[in-house]
């Protein structure tokens, strides 16, 4: 079965990654590909044999070929397009993060199940080779009860570089926690079987960029079963070297990620159970990209839901916004009161 696929937006990620990966996959066809900039779409639609340009996204909708979409816009306009190629009956891969506002989300979630369609979420994190891995290893029991997940995405000043929509809530939703720290939390929270949230408190910083958004953030994230994940996240830290983490300590062993370590007690003795092969950092950008794509076009090609879940991305989001609303009130939120017996 060929799976046709339009594309909405044609910036960046688009151009690097979705593109090249596209094209390369057996039995997929980008068949339409839509955005504002004239120039844009039709250099990558003679690039790529591109039937069908497009400068308005109804016209990509209308096409009844077209079984997927890919949302890459900015954040503001998910809602939006989402809802429309849902009615239209597409199924749709909308960037990261899902939405602006968990309302906003609520309602894409409610679209996909009347439509009967499937709606993912560009969460790449996931789809990282280490990650998977890491994935495998945890969900077997491997380091034991999972106690403690620290986790950290801070970019050197020397780095940094967003579009200017992203320091505006208006179109973004909000600063660094909306960009970097939903991934880590969505991360963090797949990783460890996607469990309850007990309470949650959240700083945010405006010190380094001095934008209406915060660049900087940190988190507690207190889990139903006792377990806690830290975060910390940055756009701009004044230091030498960028900085990316998650670390995982279970009763019985450790494991990191960015590089893939793994501790364990065997026996008695502390060994290192890491797997032979590694990846450098560029290879598993590139690979968390196709992977994520070669998923969606799969769950759409044999009607199997995808991982990474609208509904998924709702709750993440919702976390987000519970820690913004921490960080304004200066105070945790507690979502679930311990039990007697905790």
């Amino acid at each position: 079965m060929s799976i046709k696929v339009g594309i909405i937006g044609a910036g960046g990620i688009v151009q690097l990654q979705h593109l090249p990966i596209l094209s390369k996959l057996e039995d997929t066809e980008v068949t339409a590909i839509c955005d504002i900039d004239s120039n844009k779409v039709r250099v990558l639609c003679e690039k790529y044999n591109i039937p069908k340009c497009c400068l308005h996204a109804d016209e990509v909708f209308a096409d009844p070929e077209i079984d997927a979409v890919l949302i890459c816009t900015p954040t503001n306009s998910h809602m939006s397009l989402t809802l429309a190629a849902l009615s239209a009956g597409k199924h749709v891969l909308v960037e990261k993060p899902i939405a602006r506002t968990s309302s906003e989300a609520e309602r894409m979630v409610k679209a996909a199940e009347k439509a009967g369609r499937f709606l993912m979420t560009a969460m790449n994190h996931r789809f990282r080779p280490d990650s998977l891995i890491l994935q495998n290893f945890i969900s077997k029991g491997e380091l034991g009860k999972i106690f403690y997940v620290r986790s950290g995405w801070m970019e050197k000043r020397e780095i940094f570089s967003r579009p200017s929509w992203v320091f505006d809530s208006r179109f973004s939703g909000g600063g660094v926690l909306m960009d970097l720290g939903i991934q880590m939390i969505d991360l963090c929270l797949w990783l460890t079987g996607c469990p309850k949230i007990r309470s949650v408190h959240g700083f945010t910083f405006k010190d380094v960029l001095k934008k209406k958004v915060e660049d900087a953030a940190s988190a507690y994230i207190r889990i139903a079963d006792g377990k806690l994940i830290t975060l910390s996240v940055g756009w701009s830290i004044p230091t030498q070297k960028s900085i990316a983490y998650t670390i995982f300590h279970g009763e019985r062993g450790t494991a990191w990620l960015n590089p893939l370590i793994i501790h364990r007690d065997l026996h008695g003795h502390m060994m290192e159970l890491t797997p032979g092969k590694q990846y450098t950092p560029l290879e598993l950008y590139h690979r968390s990209f196709e992977n994520e794509i070669k998923h969606f076009i799969e769950s759409v090609r044999h009607n199997h839901p995808p991982h990474s879940s609208g509904s998924e991305a709702l709750y993440v989001l919702k976390v987000v916004e519970m820690l913004y609303q921490s960080a304004k009130e200066k105070r945790e939120i507690v979502l679930e009161e311990p039990r007697a017996a905790d």
